[in-house]
């Protein structure tokens, strides 16, 4: 996965990473500074705390994976030929994500769809310039976009079972975290194709425990829709990959 950054699809790539990196770090910084300056208590309740906690845990990992890992990466913003490993790129976005991934009173959340945008946009512009891409990888980049948006923001909650909802919902974003940066890894070496089927069914059961237990209080249709359209284009995908395969095994026994 690492590149010469003699291109410019190499470079608006790393660009649109950085700029991820910059304008969510931004907009957490905001709504921590927010939530100090207007007296909220960030450690007043247990849910405060463990929010607040992972998104300083979540900051502090990247910056300090990002100088070890990725100077590289911050060179070739600046210097043409530096070399470039896109597979750093994908595990510094997973972990500033779980920061994004845990709300925070002051949250902006107009500001945190723009930072993804430009995330969402490195993915696209790793298809549009690979050399080897096919329809399913195409396919691919679309079930890579539904399925980040599928991992559930974890949310206070006031149901009678809150405290097991919050420690399952903590799990969730952590596991389906790990399990996006898996696919980008994936994307990112190359490979057209995402459509393992463990992720999917691991996303599926997380989310799904998490949409019935908070069903009475708040549905989460954005979760609820992002799961199901990554349900389907999965199940679609497989269907295409096994007709794309019997056509092959027919064209060489011809």
């Amino acid at each position: 996965m690492k590149e010469k950054n003699n291109n410019l699809w190499t470079y608006l790539i790393n660009l649109c990473f950085f700029l991820y990196f910059l304008i969510l770090i931004v907009e957490r910084a905001i709504s921590v500074i927010l939530s100090l300056t207007n007296g909220i208590n960030i450690y007043g309740t247990r849910f405060d705390g463990y929010v607040y906690t992972m998104v300083f845990l979540s900051i502090a990992g990247f910056i300090v994976y990002l100088l070890i890992t990725c100077r590289d990466n911050i060179k070739a913003l600046f210097v043409k030929d530096e070399k470039i490993e896109f597979g750093h790129l994908c595990i510094a976005s997973g972990i500033i994500l779980l920061s994004g991934m845990h709300h925070t009173e002051y949250t902006v959340a107009p500001i945190q769809f723009v930072s993804y945008g430009f995330l969402i946009i490195a993915f696209i512009l790793k298809v549009v310039s690979s050399e080897n891409k096919t329809p399913l990888m195409w396919i691919s980049l679309v079930y890579l976009i539904s399925f980040s948006m599928a991992i559930p923001v974890m949310y206070r909650s006031d149901i009678e079972l809150y405290v097991l909802f919050h420690f399952f919902e903590g799990i969730a974003v952590l596991v389906l975290v790990a399990l996006f940066t898996y696919l980008l890894l994936i994307l990112f070496s190359d490979e057209d194709d995402l459509f393992n089927i463990l992720p999917i069914v691991i996303a599926i059961l997380l989310d799904g425990s998490l949409i019935v237990m908070r069903w009475e209080e708040e549905i989460n249709y954005f979760v609820l829709i992002f799961i199901s359209l990554s349900a389907l284009i999965y199940i679609g995908a497989v269907i295409f990959r096994g007709i794309s395969k019997k056509k092959e095994k027919i064209k060489q026994t011809e």
